[in-house]
């Protein structure tokens, strides 16, 4: 039942918003690999996530294929910053900007830290700008390469980049 009365029924662990369900289970194993990368509790077997003690909060956007509408993403971030997120992780991106993306981003930055991905095509698209990683109030995360030194051959980059962390063999 929605006990909650937001509209979904059951989404204590989570949320569809793309079916409008509360299930916000990962259909391509992507969102539970940045999910693990962020918060898998150690395991005693050299398995740790960067920040063991926090919560995660499933927020399901894309559809089955991987697709995602600008509008379903807007609703997931309005969704994410309702429900107490404190950081908000974006881990997909694309070529367009949308005025409905931005607005949901405007009202989650004054509670949110916002971080994205950079873009993973740079082989051939580069200098490619991708959005939400581009829009200013969105911290912009880029992939490093095994070494850790250099940008992943893959990984988008441009003034517009904040920052980058480990993204090859992870």
């Amino acid at each position: 039942i929605d006990d909650d009365n937001n509209g979904y029924i059951d989404d204590y662990y989570g949320v569809n918003i793309v079916s409008g369900t509360g299930n916000g289970d990962d259909d391509n194993g992507h969102g539970t690999h940045v999910a693990g990368i962020i918060a898998a509790r150690n395991n005693n077997l050299g398995t740790v996530g960067i920040a063991y003690n926090v919560q995660i909060m499933p927020v399901k956007a894309a559809m089955a294929s991987g697709y995602l509408n600008q509008s379903d993403i807007a609703r997931a971030i309005l969704y994410a910053h309702q429900h107490g997120a404190q950081v908000i992780n974006m881990s997909f991106g694309g070529t367009a900007c949308s005025i409905a993306v931005q607005d949901a981003l405007a009202m989650a930055y004054a509670d949110c830290v916002l971080v994205a991905s950079a873009g993973n095509d740079y082989a051939e698209n580069p200098g490619q700008i991708y959005y939400p990683a581009a829009y200013e109030t969105v911290l912009a995360v880029g992939a490093l390469n095994k070494d850790g030194k250099e940008p992943a051959e893959f990984a988008q980059r441009g003034p517009w980049v904040d920052l980058f962390a480990p993204g090859e063999e992870i």
